[in-house]
């Protein structure tokens, strides 16, 4: 109940993160090592929701773009298909892999969609997202709402569950090829932060904790910085032939 309440501190928290981003040496980035970012938005919110962060990569050096959701409430199966032709059509006019950076229930679907498709995905990033059981890791709230919001579907029986008739399955299962980052919060508001912390022990994942709500993480100054590293690291693709350079030197 009362991290709940503490989903009221996000005027507070986008405030500290202005603040703090004066004096942070963020790590800008020359447009030979820019990446590719796309955004998926929460539960029933749209693309604007995450504004403020696509401006941040734009900032950094980084060519953002959204995912083109009004609002993130239809059937999930349809909304796997279309966030698919959407990587599609921005991996090709791009010509690199792209950076998934999902929120809430935009990172389960990052997080699929990189295990379906390693090949356009740099790397996933997931903020405060159930990626374990996405239905039952909400607070009673928002399962009533998705209950809510099924119904009007005709989908109520299972939707986001093991049980979804439409037949989607999200996997449980992290991918091997590309890199993941967790971001979750243990005062998380509107999910069991546990659900958010990936348990496969593979070496292309890793879980950061942060402290903030969970409606907040779009304007976090922690998860801005998380999310500025990353982004900084080299491409996967030149990652990779470096250490094989490395290797082949050795022997």
């Amino acid at each position: 109940m009362l991290d709940a309440l503490g989903e009221l501190r996000v005027p507070l928290e986008a405030t500290i993160y202005w603040l703090g981003a004066l004096a942070h040496p963020w790590p800008h980035v020359k447009p030979l090592n820019s990446k590719v970012v796309m955004l998926i938005p929460g539960f029933l919110a749209g693309d604007v929701t995450l504004a403020p962060l696509a401006n941040f990569c734009r900032w950094l050096g980084h060519r953002a773009v959204y995912a083109g959701i009004w609002s993130n409430s239809e059937c999930p199966r349809d909304t796997m298909r279309k966030l698919n032709l959407r990587l599609a059509l921005v991996h090709e006019k791009f010509g690199q892999p792209i950076v998934l950076i999902g929120q809430s229930l935009g990172g389960v679907y990052a997080r699929e969609i990189a295990r379906e498709h390693p090949e356009m995905v740099e790397r996933a990033i997931t903020l405060g997202s159930p990626i374990r059981q996405p239905r039952r890791a909400a607070n009673l709230a928002v399962q009533a709402v998705a209950r809510s919001m099924a119904a009007l579907r005709g989908k109520a029986d299972g939707c986001l569950s093991e049980s979804c008739q439409c037949g989607l399955m999200l996997s449980d299962e992290s991918s091997a090829q590309v890199p993941a980052t967790h971001v979750y919060s243990r005062t998380d508001g509107v999910v069991h932060w546990q659900s958010c912390v990936d348990l496969s022990g593979a070496p292309t994942v890793e879980n950061v904790e942060v402290t903030g709500s969970h409606v907040g993480m779009g304007l976090n100054a922690d998860v801005y910085r998380v999310i500025a590293d990353r982004l900084a690291m080299p491409h996967r693709s030149r990652l990779h032939l470096a250490y094989s350079h490395a290797a082949a030197a050795q022997n």
